[in-house]
């Protein structure tokens, strides 16, 4: 079992957000005033519930999803892990199951590879 538990959480760019949505639930974000008046989530997003991660992904400054996304489950299981690129996957995702049946997706440019 391997769960993580929150660490502070820091924007590189822009300034802190967070939000409860219930069920022991908070959002950690980071917005950034792109434009006067136009606010863009950037940097890292993660989802805790009660103290343990269950979410993590990353945006470019489009806000866009961008890099690593990776979500667990109660038990700190990963449940899908991929990357992101400009909003896209990209690579290899890694989906399990319930059961513990693992199922890899390639994807090119957000299209997954047909063999």
């Amino acid at each position: 079992l391997h769960r993580l538990v929150a660490a502070e959480f820091e924007c590189p760019l822009g300034e802190t957000f967070s939000a409860g949505l219930g069920d022991g639930v908070v959002l950690q974000s980071c917005n950034w005033e792109k434009t006067p008046g136009h606010y863009v989530r950037t940097g890292p997003l993660q989802l805790v519930k009660n103290g343990i991660l269950i979410l993590r992904l990353s945006s470019d400054r489009e806000g866009r999803l961008h890099g690593e996304y990776t979500v667990w489950d109660d038990q700190g299981n990963i449940t899908t892990s991929g990357q992101y690129h400009e909003g896209l996957k990209e690579g290899e995702w890694r989906i399990t199951d319930k059961q513990g049946n693992t199922s890899v997706i390639v994807y090119s440019a957000g299209t997954a590879a047909t063999h």
